[in-house]
């Protein structure tokens, strides 16, 4: 559905859908404030993901959280930066929308600024003076609530948030074009939006991708993916790129923002979390490494032999992870034409077939060997025919992707 689409079936609800609606009061600080004060507010507000910077009434910029405190976290940091003005890590170009925008405009700002919005929400002013911030993930929110008022808004807002969804994970889609010559990449939500999640970033010695199924599909879903993507820069502006490091970087941001941390399964109000692998190619040394939490993954070599890459049997995120576990890492060699494909349990758990059994780890193993000459494009085609056929007249399970790149 295209915007102006999404604007007429939200006109109905203008007057009641004003950014206002996601005004949250949070504290702030003026540039004349160092970080400890920074420091002392993160400290006593532990759900607060950004702190709004106001210099008499008029907003200045915006502190990260998890910037901010894996900074002020690195060595001899705090003796450096205490005392100094708060605006050294604060992020000088926020995005500030009037209280009285419609949301529909608000989605549209918030898609055209990219995921930073989305993860670390936006500035709300008055007649040019701060009230508070609006987080992106409440816009996804109250665009669904509103629109389940009627039937065919309930549609448009989950097209909608398909929208800023799709803005999230764009930008890896890119540079995995840029970066790979011979791959592949087949993302559907079961609902329109949805838990998996993918994400690549390269650098001077090669690139890292992460693919991960989120707890829940749906809107629920999409918010995890919210959380994982604040979770994932999280861990690159710390520098963290090793796949191990990545994975556990992931699990302690996850547990922070969910409340799960030093709480029990009773006791926790969420149990989210993701199954994930991180790959990491170094290209000069042609080294493969990864690890992988739950996570299915096959590697089929240039030479016609077929295996499975080892996955650990823990979660990333959920109550019963310890905060500082550690996955495994493992790394091979990769020769000309080696071929790896990674899924979702989407794919291996979907019921089909005669007997409405599940796709399995087998048949798929099965069908790569038989298209394993084809581009990775047109075995991405082949592989997804051969799946909606075995689905046939079954409701889609869960959320479905796969990722695949011939080296």
């Amino acid at each position: 559905m295209q915007l102006p689409d999404l604007r007429a079936g939200l006109a109905s609800l203008s007057s009641r859908s004003r950014a206002r609606s996601l005004r949250i009061a949070v504290p702030f600080v003026s540039p004349a404030m160092d970080n400890t004060a920074v420091m002392a507010l993160f400290t006593e507000h532990k759900d607060l993901i950004g702190l709004p910077v106001i210099e008499n009434g008029t907003p200045f910029g915006m502190i990260n959280r998890h910037i901010f405190l894996s900074q002020m976290s690195r060595p001899f940091f705090r003796e450096l930066y205490d005392r100094k003005s708060c605006i050294a890590f604060m992020d000088k170009e926020p995005l500030v929308i009037d209280a009285d925008t419609e949301l529909d405009q608000v989605a549209q700002q918030v898609v055209a600024t990219g995921d930073k919005s989305v993860t670390d929400g936006f500035i709300l002013t008055e007649q040019g003076r701060y009230i508070g911030i609006g987080l992106g993930i409440d816009l996804i929110r109250t665009v669904s609530d509103l629109q389940h008022q009627q039937h065919q808004q309930i549609l448009q807002s989950i097209d909608y948030a398909r929208v800023i969804q799709d803005a999230m994970l764009d930008r890896s889609k890119q540079q995995m074009a840029q970066q790979l010559s011979d791959w592949c990449l087949h993302w559907q939500p079961r609902d329109g939006v949805g838990g998996d999640y993918y994400a690549f970033h390269q650098d001077q010695h090669g690139w890292l991708a992460l693919i991960a199924d989120c707890t829940g599909h749906g809107i629920p879903g999409a918010f995890m993916t919210v959380i994982l993507q604040s979770a994932l820069e999280n861990a690159l502006q710390q520098n963290r790129r090793g796949p191990s490091d990545v994975l556990q970087s992931l699990n302690r941001h996850i547990k922070q923002t969910l409340g799960q941390l030093n709480a029990s399964q009773q006791t926790s109000l969420s149990n989210d979390g993701c199954d994930a692998i991180a790959l990491r190619l170094d290209s000069e040394n042609h080294q493969l490494s990864w690890s992988s939490a739950r996570m299915h993954a096959l590697l089929h070599t240039a030479g016609g032999e077929a295996e499975s890459l080892k996955a650990d049997r823990v979660g990333v995120g959920y109550t019963d992870t310890p905060q500082d576990y550690i996955w495994p890492q493992q790394q091979r060699t990769l020769n000309p034409g080696d071929m790896l494909l990674v899924m979702t349990d989407g794919v291996t758990d979907q019921p089909g077939g005669e007997r409405h059994i599940m796709f399995g780890k087998k048949r798929i193993q099965t069908l790569l060997k038989h298209y394993q000459t084809l581009p990775m494009p047109a075995l991405s085609t082949a592989f997804e025919q051969e799946f909606l056929r075995w689905q046939g007249n079954q409701p889609r399970r869960d959320d479905v992707t796969w990722f695949g790149f011939r080296y």
